[in-house]
């Protein structure tokens, strides 16, 4: 069970990392802590692998070696970089709830691939659990009760739509991450190794392009001068769920961290709705849309 509790652990990290992100839209400056949490996954991954040492089975042939980095970079482009930008830029435009919603794609796209990449196998069971996590995605888009934004703005429905598009993108970056990953550890089987050279991936994306966009310039130079409190609480939030889940993917199939990684949606919801105030209590679709997804986990967990 240790993945799995590594992977529970992480949900509850991003589910509070979304949660925040919504709490200091209203007041956030730059990139809202996207640059701020790559570095502290970074630093928190180089931490642990001080802490730790290199794990045992580490290859002897370099060939080996330079596919286990280089699956390791392909992760860290994929979540650091592109998933972590789409998913606070669907924070952003559709709200926490609707966000972390969005993001039970994960399972259903990490299963997909796994299938094809990985030769995993699944049930009729849990092929029924994914159709139903896909048919709680849909029903977020009809929502019809008013949707605000952190500093109580109304939504508009065109928001809303290009919100679940970003926010599908982003699930199918993480998705493909977690195959990365996987893959990766099969040549180096080193989980804090491989978030810190996931991280440094991002780390150098935004030094490259720092020089050719005004945005990732902003990000680099405003990083620590425009974070606040709640940018801190965010960044901090993702980075620790993201090097948790390298050990979760260590210990357990991808399909069965993709699936736990769905109990975010608990922390995000409770959080954004009644504890933080930043979205009203969630309406009659999305609580149904919250019923399907938790119906749709556990067909796929018991499969």
């Amino acid at each position: 069970m240790t993945g799995e509790l590594f992977a529970l652990v992480s949900a509850a990290c991003f589910g509070l990392a979304g949660a925040a992100i919504a709490k200091g839209a209203s007041n956030a400056q730059g990139d809202n802590g996207a640059f701020l949490s790559v570095i502290l996954t970074m630093a928190f991954a180089a931490a642990v692998w001080a802490a730790t040492g290199p794990q045992a089975g580490w290859p002897d042939s370099g060939a080996a070696l330079a596919a286990g980095i280089g699956f390791f970079v392909a992760s860290g482009m994929l979540a650091t970089v592109f998933g972590r930008l789409t998913n606070f830029k669907t924070v952003a435009l559709a709200g926490a709830i609707r966000a972390s919603l969005l993001r039970r794609l994960i399972p259903v796209f990490s299963t997909i691939l796994a299938f094809v990449l990985l030769g995993e196998r699944y049930e009729l069971v849990a092929l029924a659990g994914m159709a139903l996590i896909l048919g709680s995605v849909a029903l977020t888009l009809r929502e019809r009760a008013p949707a605000l934004t952190a500093a109580g703005e109304q939504i508009s429905s065109s928001r809303l739509r290009l919100g679940a598009l970003v926010g599908i993108v982003c699930a199918l970056c993480y998705a493909s991450a977690y195959v990365a990953r996987k893959l990766a550890m099969d040549h180096v089987p080193d989980a804090a190794f491989g978030a810190l050279v996931g991280a440094a991936t991002g780390i150098v994306w935004y030094g490259l392009a720092a020089p050719f966009s005004a945005r990732y310039r902003d990000s680099v130079a405003g990083v620590f001068r425009t974070a606040g409190r709640w940018q801190w609480i965010a960044a901090a939030s993702m980075s620790l769920g993201q090097v948790l889940l390298f050990f979760a993917l260590k210990h357990a199939e991808v399909a069965v961290v993709a699936i736990i990684g769905t109990t975010e949606i608990f922390v995000g919801l409770y959080l954004a709705a009644f504890l933080f105030k930043t979205e009203p209590p969630p309406g009659r679709f999305l609580i149904a849309a919250t019923a399907l997804a938790t119906l749709g986990v556990v067909l796929v967990a018991l499969a």
